[in-house]
C-alpha cells in the first residue's frame, strides 16, 4: 500500500512539474510595454483590421493598458465601441471587470484598468458598429 502511495504521488508530481513547465516555456511571453499585438482583421471588410499597442508590460498581477488601433476604414464614426477581457476555462469563461475606454481620435482608443488576473490565454474582444454593421474582432494575449 505504501508502495503504491508513494507510486501515486511521484506521477502527481511529475505531471503537475510538467503542467508548470509548460505553462512557463511552452506559451508566448507575456506582451511587454511599446509591443504590438497580432493584427486581426474582419471576415466581413477586407481591410477593417484592429491591433493592440501596450503602453504597459502585461502581467497577472498588475493594471494592464494598451491602445486599440483600428485601420482601414472610410473616417465614419466608429459607434458603440466596447472592450472586455475574457478566458475560456473548460465549460465556462471567465471575465475582467469593466475597463476604462478614452477615444484619443477616431479609431484610436486608450484601454485602462484592464485586469488579467490570472495567468493563461486571454481574448481581448472589441465590439463596434461601422456604419450601421456590428463587427466582433477578437485578440489574443497569452499572460504568464
Amino acid at each position: 500500500m505504501k508502495l503504491l502511495v508513494s507510486v501515486i504521488t511521484l506521477i502527481a508530481s511529475i505531471t503537475l512539474t510538467s503542467a508548470a513547465h509548460a505553462q512557463t516555456f511552452g506559451a508566448p511571453a507575456s506582451p511587454k510595454a511599446g509591443e504590438l499585438s497580432p493584427i486581426v482583421c474582419s471576415a466581413s471588410i477586407q481591410d477593417l483590421c484592429v491591433q493592440l499597442l501596450y503602453k504597459t508590460d502585461i502581467t497577472s498581477v498588475d493594471e494592464g493598458q494598451f491602445q486599440v488601433l483600428v485601420q482601414g476604414f472610410d473616417g465614419a464614426p466608429l459607434e458603440n465601441f466596447k472592450v472586455d477581457l475574457w478566458m475560456q476555462m473548460g465549460h465556462h469563461g471567465h471575465g475582467s471587470s469593466p475597463v476604462e475606454i478614452i477615444e484619443n481620435a477616431n479609431g484610436v482608443y486608450l484601454v485602462t484598468k484592464a485586469w488579467f488576473v490570472m495567468s493563461g490565454k486571454w481574448n481581448v474582444r472589441i465590439d463596434f458598429t461601422l456604419n450601421g454593421q456590428a463587427h466582433h474582432l477578437e485578440i489574443p494575449v497569452y499572460v504568464q
